[in-house]
């Protein structure tokens, strides 16, 4: 399922994606994934780890729109060198 949170500046819209993925992974849940620019995905990461632990990181995928082409071209094909 996708699902987009869409409001202005400053109302909440990273706390409350993160505490949602928080829910759904501490409730068993499987193959999350959040989608963030290039250069926040090492924040991203990095806050995902504080907020469900060592044990549950494996369950949320942060990915910047440069690997999630990378992983569906790899599962899908379609991505070769130009000669």
């Amino acid at each position: 399922m996708l699902k987009l949170v869409l409001s202005r500046s400053g109302y909440g819209k990273t706390h409350k994606i993160n505490e949602e993925l928080k829910t759904r992974c501490l409730n068993g849940e499987k193959g999350l994934v959040l989608l963030v620019p290039e250069q926040y995905s090492f924040e991203a990461e990095r806050e995902m780890l504080q907020l469900v632990g060592a044990s549950h990181i494996k369950d949320i995928e942060v990915l910047s729109f440069t690997r999630l082409s990378n992983k569906f071209f790899a599962l899908y094909g379609g991505h070769r060198k130009r000669a």
